[in-house]
């Protein structure tokens, strides 16, 4: 991901269209829309990365892994939001590592972290007290990281090791390693539902980007999916069986059938997409777009519209309270978080 600017000015607005769902379909900026607040959460050059959502407890959480210097120094916590974006409630001490990916058991009220640079571990993290209450290691770069609240099994893609480590969410005891294969497999999306698996592989050297579909009562591949370029950010919709996989180089998101492992959609999103989450209370997906001024894409999985919507520079975590429907996101260099208003 290239480095980006920053957009001076708290107050900017959101600009936004509605176009169709289609190949190639784009999603041009023509009228305006904005968030309800937005809260810096860090202030020291920090870059902020993933998030992940308690709604239980109220809380978003913010991956602060590092200083956008050349030096690349470390910062070792995660920043703790309430609920409304508007104010800093806590913060999670990782001794030396730096949290990269995110991902939280909402039903347990667990926070999950993976340290894919200095320390390589994977931080278990209770929401309720904000103490770090054990590690694991994976033999390997933590970066993807999902949760299946059912059956609180944690997923973890090792990117440079091709495999994908599961472990026990109440343990964090690393159970099996899967083969996935040199083809960097990047994130991870559970259907809890179904107990399948889902892992975005961005092979940016080549064209064979694919998602590799995982029994998770097996721990077995059944199949891989080819995908558009570099994918990388995925979500499920348990509900539709559908998973939708954002394409970081051809800038579009893949819509596929969980059933017949079929692409039953595409939308072009235009914009360096990175993060997907797909909302269960709006039956929207939401997009980050990490490109300089920074957006976010919204696709109406009923009306099959996109919308695209001008936020915060270098838009890049994204997380959705299941419960509520409120969507959060963060800006990778401006160090804020915002709550989008309801669309």
């Amino acid at each position: 991901m290239s480095r980006r600017s920053l957009l001076a000015g708290a107050g900017a607005v959101a600009a936004a269209s509605t176009v169709a769902v289609g190949v190639g379909s784009a999603a041009s900026a023509s009228s305006w829309w904005g968030y309800s607040s937005v809260v810096p959460v860090v202030t020291d050059e920090s870059w902020l990365y993933e998030l992940a959502c308690l709604p239980n407890l109220r809380r978003v959480y913010a991956a602060n892994p590092w200083t956008n210097t050349s030096t690349r120094e470390p910062r070792h916590t995660i920043r703790v939001v309430n609920a409304g974006a508007s104010r800093l409630v806590g913060e999670v001490n990782l001794g030396a590592g730096s949290a990269f990916g995110l991902t939280a058991n909402q039903e347990t009220d667990m926070v999950y972290a993976g340290d894919q640079i200095f320390t390589e571990l994977v931080y278990a993290i209770d929401g309720r007290t904000n103490q770090v209450v054990r590690t694991a290691e994976v033999a390997g770069q933590p970066r993807g990281l999902a949760v299946n609240p059912v059956t609180n099994k944690l997923y973890v893609t090792l990117t440079n090791q091709g495999r994908l480590a599961v472990l026990d969410g109440a343990t964090l005891a690393v159970e099996a390693s899967i083969e996935i294969g040199l083809i960097e497999p990047a994130k991870v999306a559970v259907n809890p539902v179904t107990n399948m698996v889902y892992v975005s592989n961005a092979n940016r050297r080549g064209s064979g980007s694919s998602v590799t579909v995982i029994d998770g009562a097996t721990n077995t591949i059944t199949a891989n999916v080819p995908v558009d370029m570099y994918a990388l950010g995925i979500s499920v919709n348990a509900a539709d069986n559908k998973i939708y996989v954002s394409n970081y180089t051809s800038e579009t998101l893949s819509v596929i059938d969980g059933r017949t492992l079929n692409i039953v959609g595409k939308a072009y999103v235009g914009g360096s997409p990175t993060a997907v989450e797909y909302n269960a209370v709006t039956k929207k997906v939401y997009v980050t777009n990490f490109e300089q001024k920074g957006a976010v894409t919204v696709i109406d999985d009923i009306a099959h519209t996109v919308t695209r919507l001008r936020v915060r520079p270098a838009a890049l975590g994204l997380a959705v309270n299941q419960k509520t429907g409120a969507v959060y996101s963060s800006s990778q260099t401006e160090g804020s978080v915002f709550l989008m208003n309801p669309l």
